[in-house]
């Protein structure tokens, strides 16, 4: 069994192999630009939000996404390594693979992320713990964070509770000496600028949208949000947090408003998606 999963692995890393993925991910590509056209064309709502987004939030949210793609590049590479450009376009094009069906898209992409140089193991393992270990990171916090709302110090304090979680978890994670030699972990500080980026751009969100209880939406969400990455296989999630936001809110706040502000955070996604999905298409398909 363990030579078998090797051989597979081997089969992935050829040069040959690695030429078919490429002209396969074109494809996977296609397919998943029309999906996104299409949910945005089916839906008048999503068109008018489309030209109301803020841009200020537009960008805040492409600087998250610069730095989970720096972060990626760092797990990826070594010191020595000089073609670090290629990995973080290809970490790029990815942001298109996830609106492919079960997630295919995305792993197929990042597999195909080096061609002279594959190492699809841990590429795999990478992908794993960007979608399980992040949450984990993030989830406990922000139940905890939860009950001191009200508390003037909020922002200090859920940054102070989200960098020592990190680091106690990371030194029990770490117990495992082969995990922690090849773990995105070891990019702690990236992770925790990148998390604390997502929260307080999802306030800031909450807050133009002109809610007062912005920090109760802003908390829900995320946690809709992160528990969401733990249900694999549907494209990007759609549905998913969507459900778990509306159960946390429960039935005594303004449903159109909170489905208004879901479709207003699907758009904001989808744009930054999309601009860093065309930006790595376009480089891949060159070079």
């Amino acid at each position: 069994m363990k030579n078998n999963i090797e051989k597979l692995f081997s089969y992935v890393n050829d040069r040959n192999f690695q030429k078919k993925l490429k002209t396969i991910n074109v494809g996977i590509a296609l397919i998943a630009i029309a999906y996104i056209v299409t949910i945005i064309y089916l839906n008048g709502e999503s068109l008018k939000i489309l030209f109301s987004i803020n841009l200020l939030e537009v960008l805040l949210l492409g600087l998250t996404y610069f730095i989970m793609g720096i972060t990626w590049v760092n797990f990826s590479t070594d010191s020595v390594y000089t073609k670090k450009k290629n990995i973080f376009f290809s970490w790029s094009y990815s942001n298109i693979g996830k609106y492919f069906p079960g997630g295919v898209g995305l792993i197929s992409i990042r597999l195909n992320q080096d061609t002279e140089k594959g190492n699809s193991k841990k590429i795999l393992f990478g992908l794993f713990e960007e979608q399980f270990l992040i949450p984990s990171l993030s989830l406990p916090v922000l139940f905890i964070s939860s009950f001191f709302l009200d508390n003037e110090y909020f922002y200090v304090l859920l940054i102070s509770v989200q960098i020592v979680f990190v680091y106690l978890f990371k030194s029990g994670y770490f117990v495992n000496k082969k995990i922690r030699n090849i773990s995105i972990l070891n990019f702690s500080n990236y992770l925790i600028i990148s998390i604390l980026l997502t929260y307080f751009l999802t306030f800031f969100v909450f807050y133009n949208l002109g809610y007062e209880n912005y920090l109760n939406h802003g908390i829900y969400y995320l946690i809709a949000s992160y528990a969401g990455l733990f249900f694999v296989g549907i494209p990007a999630g759609f549905g998913i947090r969507e459900g778990i936001f509306l159960f946390l809110l429960g039935t005594n706040f303004v449903v159109s408003q909170d489905l208004s502000a879901l479709i207003y955070f699907r758009i904001l996604y989808l744009i930054v998606d999309v601009f860093y999905g065309i930006l790595g298409f376009i480089y891949k398909t060159k070079t």
